[in-house]
């Protein structure tokens, strides 16, 4: 058996794909062995990281600065939010700027990507996932609501002259037509909560991809969602009609003979959006907000007390 398709395999260097791996480059990712260091690094040495290969990606890359490519950005401009070098430090263009190092954005943004991660994996992925499973049960228990109801109703026609046999036939259109709106309803609610839970799925996806990256402007650039999403849309709830007989009256014969309750729909709040945990951070408005003006009565304000 090759060795190379074996399931037991070890890692083997991925530019001649025979000799057993011992380094590892941190910039491009690749896996190296010990004569093939120096092909890979021989179109520059100082942009490669050749570390051990049990530290790979461990090492943090910084972003090329776009006016002086020979030149990392490690620091980032508060005003202008940009990576800068050394040399865009002095230039009149960050003239009075502030600045914080990057490795430190870098820490708060893996922190709060963390946070979201567990969130969507503990929260919000879960909660929808039952939705949608509690929304699919119902549609699959909906035939059977509803031959509950038509039997019900059929019962009671039979006891009836063949004449209002005219009667009974219109109500089972009418019940038909909600039957229509209650599947409607529940697949519209269905096919929004999937859509959202593919969504959530999509971005879970891509903050574990920079979660598990060491690539600093990816992960300083991620802006958080979790806000968007962990309002949960509101239980939809809908009843079945219930049919009510009458007794038989030939000279009242339509309106004696039954009425069912009309399509009901109505919404309810979920667990999630009710209760949020308090160990999120909430973001602070770039601007004030007016919530509401009350009138005092006072044309001037002297003393505010606590």
């Amino acid at each position: 058996m090759d060795p190379r398709h074996s399931a037991q395999d070890v890692h083997r260097c991925d530019l001649c794909d025979t000799a057993i791996v011992n380094s590892y480059c941190d910039f491009c990712h690749v896996n190296l062995c010990i004569l093939c260091i120096g092909k890979h690094i021989s179109d520059g040495y100082d942009k490669h990281k050749i570390v051990p290969f049990q530290d790979r990606r461990s090492t943090l890359i910084y972003p090329n600065c776009g006016k002086h490519p020979q030149k990392n950005c490690e620091l980032q401009c508060r005003e202008c939010g940009t990576f800068v070098c050394s040399s865009c430090m002095a230039s009149d263009q960050h003239k009075g700027h502030s600045f914080v190092e990057v490795t430190e954005v870098y820490k708060t943004k893996k922190d709060i990507i963390e946070k979201d991660t567990k969130e969507y994996e503990n929260q919000i992925s879960p909660e929808y996932e039952q939705i949608v499973l509690d929304l699919e049960n119902r549609l699959v228990n909906l035939d059977g609501g509803y031959e509950k109801l038509t039997t019900t109703m059929s019962k009671q026609g039979e006891q009836w002259h063949r004449e209002i046999d005219i009667v009974i036939n219109k109500m089972k259109t009418e019940i038909s037509e909600i039957k229509v709106k209650h599947r409607d309803i529940l697949q519209k609610r269905l096919d929004e909560n999937k859509q959202i839970q593919s969504l959530i799925k999509q971005k879970l996806l891509a903050i574990k991809e920079i979660k598990n990256s060491t690539e600093l402007a990816p992960t300083i650039k991620y802006s958080s969602k979790i806000r968007e999403f962990s309002k949960v849309p509101p239980k939809v709830k809908v009843t079945l009609p219930t049919f009510i007989p009458k007794p038989i009256d030939h000279e009242k014969l339509h309106r004696l003979f039954g009425q069912f309750t009309p399509l009901s729909a109505a919404t309810e709040e979920n667990a999630l959006s009710l209760n949020q945990p308090n160990t999120l951070v909430r973001e602070l408005l770039d601007e004030p907000e007016l919530v509401n003006t009350i009138q005092t009565g006072y044309e001037e304000l002297c003393y505010l007390y606590k």
